[in-house]
């Protein structure tokens, strides 16, 4: 985040810097001058600008800023930065992609971090407003969740909803199954019923709060179950005193 928002600062100098140098100036190549396919080379030693449209391979129309500082025999080092023309055409965030190294072509346009579309008459450009357009990844390329991190997370709270709080095993009606039924199931397919294998794990990850939810459940099916095997065990311990009394009456 840091990094990116130093990006953007260094851009904007870019443009601003005419002020103090009147040689310094970034001049428009045109409209539509620029195609996706273009190699990232082509860029090297320029900062060039141009309006671009969808039918180019870009994201839409807009303006991109390219330019690169090390030699056109290389596509690393290169970039281009997507600006949308508006929120229908381009959506509400720049997109920025990167030359990758020894002429491998582009990388995929990831999205910046920001408030507000500039073409908004009603753009909000304060920063208590973050703006997040893809799913983001750490670690990770090509997230397919909203937040795909590869490695380790620390965190003092954790908080995640989940679906219903099982409760419901409380209830007068709710059917506990009986314990030599579970030993069945667990003989025959080898983990308790309702929750998942470990291959279904090892393939699909672990639902952190679906198992959450289910280990509860699991608890309170054997809290049921001990406070009946504690009822059944004080019963029969009443049986066997009454007995005891019976025999010692008998004996004597």
């Amino acid at each position: 985040m840091r990094y990116i928002y130093h990006l953007i600062i260094g851009i904007i100098g870019v443009f601003h810097v005419h002020e103090s140098y009147a040689q310094t100036a970034i001049n428009t190549t045109g409209s539509y001058v620029w195609n996706t396919a273009d190699l990232p080379r082509v860029f090297n030693g320029k900062l060039q600008l141009s309006f671009v449209r969808g039918t180019e391979g870009f994201p839409s129309y807009g303006t991109v800023l390219g330019g690169g500082g090390f030699t056109s025999a290389q596509d690393g080092a290169a970039f281009q930065m997507y600006f949308p023309y508006s929120e229908s055409h381009g959506g509400k965030v720049p997109k920025l992609r990167l030359g990758l190294y020894n002429n491998q072509g582009w990388s995929e346009w990831q999205s910046f971090y920001t408030s507000a579309n500039a073409n908004n008459i009603e753009a909000d450009w304060t920063a208590r407003k973050v703006y997040v357009v893809d799913k983001i990844g750490i670690g990770v390329q090509n997230p397919t969740e909203k937040l795909a991190v590869n490695g380790k997370i620390r965190a003092t709270e954790i908080k995640v909803d989940s679906g219903p709080w099982p409760d419901y095993v409380f209830d007068e009606d709710y059917k506990l199954t009986p314990l030599k039924d579970v030993e069945a199931f667990i003989n025959e397919n080898k983990h308790l019923p309702g929750v998942p294998k470990a291959k279904e794990i090892e393939e699909n990850g672990l639902s952190l709060g679906e198992m959450v939810r289910i280990l509860m459940q699991k608890n309170e099916e054997l809290t049921l179950h001990l406070i009946d095997k504690d009822k059944k065990i004080e019963d029969q311990n009443n049986r066997i005193q009454k007995l005891e009394t019976l025999v010692n009456k008998l004996v004597k």
